[in-house]
């Protein structure tokens, strides 16, 4: 499975963004808003600092299984796709 992930990157299927300072500080700006109300984790908030980097034009999809993260991409402003409620059965 690593060495899939390795070539598709290779063939620039996936790009691999840098977390820096800016995206360590919009993370925990993040937290703020949205850990108590929203059940946003540490990591997840991580993700998301780093999709607003990249910028919602850039961004084609973002698939993401965990509903309540879910809603938080969606409250930034992100198009999210869940594969597991949004896939008909």
């Amino acid at each position: 499975m690593r060495k899939l992930f390795s070539q598709d990157i290779k063939k620039e299927i996936y790009e691999v963004a840098e977390f820096t300072n800016a995206e360590k500080l919009e993370s925990t700006k993040l937290l703020l808003k949205y850990a108590k109300k929203h059940s946003l984790k540490t990591l997840d908030a991580m993700q998301l600092s780093v999709m607003k980097a990249i910028s919602q034009t850039e961004l084609k999809a973002v698939v993401c299984a965990d509903e309540k993260f879910c809603k938080v991409i969606a409250l930034e402003g992100f198009p999210v796709t869940n594969p597991i409620k949004d896939v008909p059965l």
